[in-house]
């Protein structure tokens, strides 16, 4: 009786240790961040979905230009049974490498970090095009954009290469989108074979149909009264 006592506390603990394991073994060490979007539906100022590319735990997203990086609501997706930290589905600031933590249902932990970017401007670069007729000659027009919104207008006579009075400097906001009216605030004009200070307020509004070719409107006043003239420009 008493053997038999002792084997049957045997099996008992025997069997609660199995269970115990199996128990242990049960909870999952996946915390892996299996994708992450910046979806249109949850972001107003976003034309369509951007997708997250996933290196280790870096996660690179790049978006439009213009974009604005400090709230965006990303949407991700983690392993089963993980959770995430900080939560997501909230407008969060991407301006600067922002750090997430999966930990698994184990607690173990990985951090991910996103790095979220806007595409550099389109109309950046030198561009020109024409012959265009401006009611004098007919002239070339060559225009200089940087990234920092600085903006060349070059007129130039198509017979004498002579630049127009109407070619001018200026300065406008840099994150300025297309198909959109943007104010360049004119610094010098060209006047006498040499740009003078002059200052005034001119309209200009892009549409860039390629990589090559930008369709450019201009207009001598703002707000604008009717575009003085508007044409393609290849990149040069």
């Amino acid at each position: 009786m008493v053997r038999k006592s002792f084997f049957l506390a045997l099996l008992l603990c025997t069997g609660a240790a199995f269970l115990s394991s199996c128990k242990k073994e049960e909870l999952s060490s996946k915390k892996e961040l299996l994708s992450l979007i910046f979806e249109a539906s949850k972001n107003a100022q976003l034309d369509r979905n951007y997708l997250g590319e996933i290196s280790g735990t870096e996660v690179t997203a790049s978006l439009a230009f213009g974009t604005d990086l400090t709230v965006l609501v990303p949407t991700i997706e983690i392993s089963p049974r993980a959770t995430l930290s900080p939560a997501c589905g909230v407008p969060t600031d991407f301006s600067a490498p922002f750090v997430y933590t999966v930990t698994a249902e184990d607690a173990t932990t990985k951090a991910f970090t996103v790095t979220a970017t806007a595409q550099p401007a389109p109309y950046i670069g030198d561009w020109s095009g024409g012959p265009i007729d401006l009611g004098q000659s007919l002239m070339h027009v060559k225009v200089h954009v940087s990234e920092q919104g600085e903006m060349t207008l070059e007129l130039s006579d198509l017979v004498t290469s002579e630049l127009n009075g109407n070619s001018m400097k200026g300065v406008f906001e840099p994150i300025s989108r297309q198909d959109t009216e943007i104010r360049v605030d004119q610094t010098h004009r060209w006047v006498a074979d040499n740009w003078k200070e002059e200052t005034t307020a001119h309209t200009f509004m892009y549409h860039v149909n390629s990589i090559q070719n930008m369709r450019f409107y201009y207009c001598i006043c703002y707000p604008r009264e009717g575009w003085w003239f508007q044409l393609n420009l290849t990149r040069e």
